[in-house]
């Protein structure tokens, strides 16, 4: 009977039905039947089905959408959806679809799952999206620890997420965050934020880091060619208290 059906009156008959009996009804059809009501549906439904499915069903459903198919339902669910999804997924399947999604909205993902379970995921990812993350949690943590200070902050237009304004004492400050995943800071990175912030109206600079500035570090903070901004580096570590980051900013304020 479901096989004369049109297309989208079995869409309708699946979404109104269990998801988990969606399921079964769904693989219990020829492949290109499949194919067709796979494509005739939208993401929501199609998460679903996939959370529902379970360890022995799921890798059916996703040989039919294809990996690309796959990202667009990831990217369109909302964030509790799209992680369930992302722990349902078999591990390979998993772990293709984490290298498309961004680190940031990765982090987002991460922290809707269990410990176990961000640990299963991410056991599989390379040294590099493993050091994005550890980049983009830091980042985050600072922010969250800054706004508790009262600071109110706001991205630099176009800088890509890692230097800010921060509102404090009624003046403006810069702010960057600078992670290290190994060794010391280094002074390329103090130049860069001097030189971004050298043309703001700022009463000063913050760099936030995660590690101890070198020498050469040390030294570029004194360059007397950004005077005008006097630039203090603090190294923060996620144990640190807001105190810490507080502080800073009165000694920048003077």
């Amino acid at each position: 009977m479901l096989g004369r059906m049109p297309t989208d009156h079995v869409v309708t008959m699946l979404k109104a039905s269990s998801p988990k009996r969606a399921v079964g009804v769904l693989l219990a059809m020829p492949k290109d039947r499949i194919d067709r009501l796979l494509a005739a549906m939208d993401s929501a439904l199609i998460c679903r089905l996939l959370i529902a499915a379970g360890t022995d069903r799921v890798a059916p459903l996703v040989h039919h959408l294809g990996e690309a198919r796959l990202a667009a339902v990831l990217a369109e669910c909302p964030l509790a959806e799209a992680a369930g999804l992302l722990v349902a997924l078999p591990p390979q399947e998993a772990s293709a679809q984490l290298k498309r999604v961004t680190p940031e909205n990765l982090a987002i993902l991460l922290e809707a799952m269990t410990a176990a379970q961000r640990s299963r995921l991410t056991e599989g990812l390379d040294s590099s999206h493993r050091q994005a993350l550890r980049r983009v949690g830091y980042e985050r943590a600072v922010i969250v620890s800054l706004r508790r200070t009262a600071a109110t902050l706001r991205w630099v237009p176009g800088d890509g997420e890692t230097n800010l304004f921060a509102g404090v004492f009624h003046r403006l400050f810069g702010v960057s965050l600078c992670y290290v995943d190994n060794g010391a800071l280094q002074s390329e990175a103090v130049a860069a934020a001097q030189e971004l912030f050298a043309a703001e109206q700022v009463h000063g600079l913050l760099l936030v880091s995660n590690a101890a500035p070198s020498v050469e570090a040390s030294d570029q903070i004194l360059d007397a060619r950004y005077a005008r901004t006097p630039a203090l580096v603090v190294t923060w570590d996620r144990d640190d208290n807001d105190g810490k980051l507080g502080r800073a900013l009165v000694r920048l304020a003077g």
